[in-house]
């Protein structure tokens, strides 16, 4: 009899487990992709590389609530200072050094550093002459799919 209840016991608690570990609100899902990601960052940023004085960024993660990109940036000029009309910024440094415009100055930046940028306030981001920058960038909202919210500062 305790066998029976041993195995009983396994079988409801693997039968739970299969059900628990299934989707179960597939009909909420309105991602691109449609699935969890996981992206090992040296592999994505070997594979994505920048040429040099340019930078190169791709949207990994994208829902009605957020945009997840991965950049990889080896231009010191940068995109130039700009605000956001809709979207707060947040950034996490992977690998490199560079320099952020962080409340009206040039701010050094490296790996590991994490920056947070509500819209309206200006910033921009440039990689150390000669280097690269890798960086994920977060979006929430998404910025718009039509026109742009991005107001450059610098002509």
């Amino acid at each position: 009899m305790k066998k029976i209840m041993i195995i009983g016991a396994l079988f409801v608690v693997f039968f739970l487990g299969q059900v628990a570990a299934a989707p179960v609100a597939q009909h909420l899902i309105d991602s691109v992709p449609p699935h969890a990601v996981l992206i090992h960052l040296d592999e994505w940023f070997a594979s994505h590389p920048a040429k040099e004085g340019a930078s190169r960024g791709e949207i990994v993660f994208e829902s009605p609530r957020t945009t997840a990109a991965l950049t990889a940036n080896r231009d010191a000029k940068g995109l130039g200072r700009h605000i956001h009309t809709t979207v707060d910024e947040l950034i996490c440094v992977y690998k490199g050094a560079g320099e952020m415009y962080v409340n009206g100055k040039w701010v050094p930046v490296k790996a590991g550093d994490f920056f947070v940028c509500p819209r309206g306030v200006a910033h921009a981001t440039r990689a150390a002459a000669g280097g690269e920058l890798l960086y994920i960038s977060i979006f929430t909202p998404p910025q718009p799919k039509v026109g742009n919210d991005r107001v450059m500062i610098d002509g």
